[in-house]
């Protein structure tokens, strides 16, 4: 042993070599290894923080171009509306192959008529300027055809806004061509609504420099349609202006003008109901700009079964002493999947339509939302789609699939085999948009490590043997002439193993020991963030919006211990493995021969 010592410090440079060698493999395979730990923990610990959601528009088959008389152009505009053959429903979205965790959803919301509470918009409903439609009596002040901005004097007010009542405003039938003359002399009743911007030569004699608004005649029908979305015709032929008459109010149209004359009242009382599957699916909630401030979310057995359940805006719980716990009545009374559209409350009866649904939720969650967001109304209830029987009762307003209301969840990662089924199946006139709070980006990154630690594995592994070999070569195979000299003098063929393989012991667990403490801090080096994830945590956490739902990719780069001595010990093993095979084959040679051996390598 001493003189095998002696040896190798013979040749300290060649001895440091090669210890900074092992060190080097060993420095590799510990980091290789700990990458591929540090991306496997990543995936399997942050899989359940992501959720992959894609909403889903539909695209019109044609433009369809219609033509409206404009009055204050003295020409007919021409106005583009997009139309469907066919409207997309979830069937559609269907596919065999496809797994959904959450499945197409193409939502509606209902107006729920609830007088008994205080609403947002009860602080402007007696504001005059926002009484933006009334069913008025009124005669012109002089004999007119009202096609320009002329003068009315409102008489009566069939409902509310009776401030109105003897107010002289602006009035044009601004979108029929040939209007009726008006007599001074007379009463006319109609549905009115404002309207930008006065204009033709009365409006300039009367020396105003500023433009007005102005009211315009509606005509009364009824806005329904089928849950197919066919648009169901109106019974009667509707005017835009009627003159009262002594028996009037008894007619058809004339029972019309009363019913609707509650329009306003109903609009202020009316609280907007939407019902989901999942509140991830609602992309307020999703992105961030919409939370649950106080209570929770309802659970996801809540929303399958259709519990009775909701999640309610904060500042109505306040503006009405609700808190979490307390029960809310719903009244349906109509149904609508198109958002910032127009519609009427009128019923093919003539009157104002009627709940069809009613009952109340129980508030599991108060929600806050930024000021900015879009896609949540006024006063807006989130309830379990399930929950509501009557889904498509009085549908006032009907559109296509689109971002807003239609969505659904898959799992993550797959959005690439989600569009190949889709093609497969020819769905070719439905354009899909998918949000995965940075899935891919992460899976990026984390793939990112992977083929580095495999790249590192393969390599440190190629080079652990080499080295080892390399090894065996300069302490076993060229000590040839050694051994033989100690095998002559006496010693045992076991204790000149053990002597050599002592010593290449000695170096391995030099360089193995400094290898995998350096691989250690190594690993503990690699920012994970250099792999796109800083981009990731501010594009598309929720930080700043909702804290609570950031996921937190601190404290996954940490090497692992268990697995860098692994890496060490598989050097160490190599190493005394190759150089055990390669001394016994040795030994169990003549010693005479040996230092033939020896003497001819000398």
């Amino acid at each position: 042993m001493k003189n095998y010592v002696k040896q190798l410090l013979r040749t300290p440079i060649q001895s440091v070599l090669i210890i900074v060698l092992i060190m080097i493999v060993t420095i590799m395979l510990t980091v290789g290894a700990n990458l591929w730990v540090i991306s496997d923990r990543l995936s399997q610990a942050y899989g359940d923080d992501f959720i992959t959601i894609g909403t889903v528009t539909q695209k019109p088959d044609t433009m369809r171009e219609s033509s409206k008389w404009d009055a204050e152009k003295g020409d007919y505009q021409i106005h583009r509306t997009s139309h469907y053959n066919r409207y997309a429903t979830e069937e559609d979205l269907t596919f065999p192959e496809v797994e959904y965790i959450v499945g197409p959803e193409k939502r509606v919301y209902w107006g729920s008529y609830t007088p008994e509470y205080v609403h947002a918009d009860d602080l402007i409903r007696n504001s005059v300027d926002e009484y933006f439609v009334i069913v008025a009596e009124f005669s012109p002040v002089e004999d007119c055809i009202p096609n320009e901005s002329v003068k009315i004097r409102i008489t009566k007010i069939l409902g509310d806004a009776k401030m109105l009542e003897g107010s002289v405003v602006w009035f044009c039938d601004h979108f029929n061509r040939y209007p009726e003359e008006l007599k001074a002399d007379r009463t006319y009743v109609a549905e009115i609504s404002l309207a930008p911007w006065t204009h033709g030569s009365r409006w300039e004699e009367n020396g105003d420099s500023n433009k007005t608004l102005e009211y315009r005649p509606n005509r009364v029908t009824p806005s329904l349609f089928t849950p197919e979305g066919k648009e169901i015709e109106d019974p009667l032929k509707m005017q835009d202006i009627y003159e009262v008459t002594e028996r009037f109010y008894e007619t058809e149209a004339g029972q019309r003008l009363l019913a609707i004359s509650n329009l306003v009242a109903v609009y202020y009382d009316t609280q907007t109901v939407v019902g989901t599957n999942s509140t991830d699916l609602l992309l307020p909630f999703y992105e961030g700009s919409a939370w649950v401030c106080e209570g929770r979310y309802p659970t996801q057995e809540e929303y399958a079964q259709g519990s009775f359940v909701c999640l309610a805006p904060r500042e109505f719980a306040e503006n009405n002493g609700l808190s979490v716990g307390d029960q809310i009545m719903t009244r349906l009374y109509y149904t609508c999947s198109v958002g910032n559209d127009t519609f009427s409350f009128l019923g093919l009866d003539g009157k104002l339509l009627s709940p069809f649904e009613e009952k109340s939720y129980t508030i599991v969650g108060l929600y806050d939302y930024m000021q900015t967001v879009t896609g949540i109304g006024s006063d807006e209830l989130i309830v379990p789609l399930n929950s509501v029987e009557k889904k498509t009762e009085n549908y006032v307003r009907f559109g296509a699939m689109a971002d807003e209301n239609t969505s659904f969840q898959i799992p993550n990662g797959s959005i690439s085999n989600f569009l190949e089924i889709s093609a497969k199946h020819g769905v070719d006139n439905l354009i899909y948009t998918f949000y995965d709070r940075g899935y891919s980006a992460l899976m990026e990154g984390i793939q990112n490590l992977k083929n580095m630690s495999a790249a590192l594995l393969v390599m440190g592994m190629i080079a652990a043997v080499i080295l080892t070999l390399q090894i065996s070569h300069i302490y076993i195979t060229k000590q040839k002439r050694r051994l033989s000299i100690e095998r002559l003098l006496g010693v045992t063929e076991k204790k000149c193993r053990n002597i050599s393989l002592a010593g290449i012991l000695i170096l391995l667990l030099l360089g193995t020991v400094s290898g995998v403490a350096a691989g250690m801090v190594v690993s503990e080096r690699v920012d994970i963030e250099d792999m796109g994830q800083e981009d990731f945590n501010r594009k598309y956490s929720n930080l700043g919006l909702t804290a609570k739902t950031e996921v937190d990719l601190s404290g996954q780069d940490q090497g692992d211990l268990a697995v860098s001595c692994m890496m060490g010990g598989l050097v160490l093993v190599l190493g005394i493995g190759i150089s055990g095979v390669k001394v016994r084959s040795i030994l169990k040679e003549e010693p005479l021969y040996l230092m033939e051996d020896g003497m001819a390598g000398k």
